[in-house]
């Protein structure tokens, strides 16, 4: 059990302003979407895949304060009850509830460049989604360290790493950074976190990088988290992407709310899932923890 809440730490992986002067306000009506399935997945290297479902719900749904949403409207999103199965090398894993709205499998291998393809059903309203992708090589760092700096102000973390790149292909990568608050009460996996800006899966924020970012198949960055307790705790992944992930993720960041990555309302993220939102990848990441307080 304390495996699995540290997999599920791990893993729990962003408004428009206007102006004071506006022209008078002309009613219009707009009809609202149809309700689809969102998905979002995630891979712990030689433990679990796992898949978060969830429904798409309106712009105009009713907020608690900013990003974040309420318990009733987040107990109407997240699917409870489905069927989930990841079909590859001809073989079908039916995927197990960990909790509501977040689906797991202990027993999918991870193969190269094989083609995995998910399936889901809302067992609910029937809704059904699919999407395929293929699992790209493990990627890891070839040097990571990470460095604390308290001052009378404020609690920063900085990190150096270094990556090498295979120049013969196209590649893509995601460096993603998550703070776990070391609170003792705190729930493993909390969907109100996970729904709101500043979701514990991007809760410090990832970076990205091309074969632009490579100067003769090297890469080292210096990079600066802000916001720190010296008791604070970081886990630090990297893996090589398709360049579809690639561009949903650019997309992200642009769009600066988590909600929107997964809803498919107001923003459009470019997407491999047919009949739905959000996107299915099945990247190997290599996954760091880091307790900073012995840094």
């Amino acid at each position: 059990m304390n495996s699995l809440k540290k997999i599920k730490s791990l893993i729990i992986i962003l408004l428009l302003a206007f102006g004071s002067c506006q022209p008078k306000p002309i009613d219009i009506k707009v009809p609202p979407a149809k309700t689809k399935l969102c998905v979002a997945s995630r891979i712990v290297p030689n433990r679990i895949m796992l898949v978060l479902v969830t429904r798409s719900f309106s712009s105009l749904t009713n907020k608690q304060n900013g990003d974040t949403l309420s318990p009733a409207v987040l107990d109407k999103i997240v699917v409870k009850n489905a069927l989930v199965t990841v079909k590859y090398n001809d073989k079908t894993d039916t995927l197990f509830k960990i909790s509501d709205g977040l689906y797991g499998s202990i027993n999918t291998l991870l193969s190269n460049y094989s083609e995995y393809t998910l399936f889901v059903k809302d067992l609910e309203t029937g809704l059904e989604i699919t999407a395929s992708t293929n699992m790209l090589p493990y990627q890891q760092f070839d040097s990571i360290k990470p460095y604390k700096n308290i001052s009378a102000k404020d609690t920063t973390c900085k990190i150096r790493f270094t990556l090498s790149d295979n120049t013969s292909v196209e590649n893509y990568y995601v460096v993603n950074y998550v703070r776990k608050l070391n609170q003792s009460n705190s729930s493993p996996i909390d969907l109100n976190r996970l729904f709101s800006n500043g979701s514990a899966s991007f809760e410090t924020g990832f970076d990205l990088y091309n074969d632009d970012s490579f100067t003769n198949g090297k890469l080292m960055v210096d990079k600066t988290l802000e916001g720190f307790t010296p008791r604070d705790s970081i886990a630090i992944s990297v893996a090589n992407i398709s360049k579809g992930y690639y561009q949903f993720l650019t997309a992200f960041k642009r769009s600066g709310s988590f909600i929107s990555t997964i809803t498919g309302e107001p923003i459009t993220f470019p997407s491999n899932v047919k009949n739905g939102y959000g996107f299915f990848n099945a990247h190997y990441p290599q996954i760091l923890l880091f307790d900073m307080k012995n840094q």
